[in-house]
């Protein structure tokens, strides 16, 4: 078997996004949980939603050479999978969040590691486990408010235990992979560097502000570097400006529906915090498969 380190190449030592998390962590110690959770709702309704606002745009990119009908199948396929998320949501809520977590956990981790690595048949778990541990970091951490959103949402009480469980089960399973595949022991320094202040910064923010930190940083930034050199072949300015003007009006869509929900869908103030996420969660089911499309397909041209 092939280890990750035939095509794991090491990362500086320190990002860009690296050094911002520290300075957010640096800002979490003298500012108010009001002002944190302003900031980071600022970073996932702008940078965080964006980054899945040009799907449609990819699906055509990787099909241009397919049948025009083919296309259409795609988009329309892709329209019944965010109204059923919605729909899975407001019926089946303990389904919807379960969905959610899985989802998001694999499709984090695949953003993280995909282009260090090459794809083995047990690289699902690999993502997965590693989307996982930051998710019950964050739960395991800021318990209480999690927790609380959670019943929100789904109407159950979850115990500590059970994230500290599923906590130490990811860490398992992740470093157990790890430690087989990457032998270079830097590599490893590395992550578990990245994890320690990952751990700082939840314990120090607020739930929603370290999970924005890490979601616009960490995953939305990067994931937009992936999607434009993957749509115009390099990563320069004009770009930038060509990839923001096709999602504008996707953007502009799902940010207008989501405030309509909050100023004329009647929901108590202490729910904010649930619809917020379950609005993140109806549109991560086809963004997350759409990545995975783009990801694991040859160039398109």
């Amino acid at each position: 078997m092939k280890h990750l380190t035939s095509s794991f190449t090491v990362r500086k030592f320190l990002s860009i996004s690296h050094v911002l998390t520290i300075i957010c962590i640096v800002l979490a110690f003298f500012s108010s949980n009001f002002f944190q959770n302003i900031i980071s709702s600022i970073g996932i309704l702008s940078f965080g939603v964006i980054h899945g606002a040009n799907d449609l745009m990819i699906i055509a990119k990787k099909k241009e050479k397919g049948e025009r009908i083919h296309q259409i199948k795609m988009f329309s396929l892709y329209l019944c999978i965010v109204f059923l998320g919605i729909f899975i949501f407001y019926f089946i809520p303990e389904i919807a969040l379960f969905g959610f977590v899985i989802v998001s956990s694999y499709h984090f981790g695949e953003q993280h590691w995909e282009s260090r690595l090459k794809k083995y048949k047990t690289t699902f778990f690999f993502y997965f486990s590693y989307g996982a541990l930051i998710f019950f970091l964050l739960f395991s951490i800021k318990f209480k408010d999690s927790a609380e959103v959670i019943f929100q949402i789904i109407k159950i009480e979850i115990p500590l235990s059970f994230f500290l469980i599923c906590l130490i089960i990811s860490i398992i399973v992740f470093f157990s992979q790890a430690f087989v595949r990457i032998r270079d022991i830097k590599v490893l320094g590395y992550e578990f560097l990245l994890i320690g202040i990952l751990s700082i910064l939840f314990y120090f923010g607020t739930l929603i502000y370290g999970f924005g930190v890490y979601f616009v940083l960490w995953h939305s930034i990067p994931s937009l570097k992936s999607q434009i050199k993957f749509l115009y072949k390099n990563k320069d300015s004009n770009s930038l400006i060509s990839y923001l003007k096709a999602a504008s009006l996707y953007w502009i869509i799902a940010i207008f529906s989501l405030f309509f929900i909050y100023f004329y869908g009647n929901i108590p103030e202490e729910q904010y915090l649930s619809v917020f996420f379950s609005f993140l969660a109806a549109i991560t089911f086809p963004h997350a498969i759409v990545m995975g499309l783009m990801f694991y397909s040859k160039d398109p041209n």
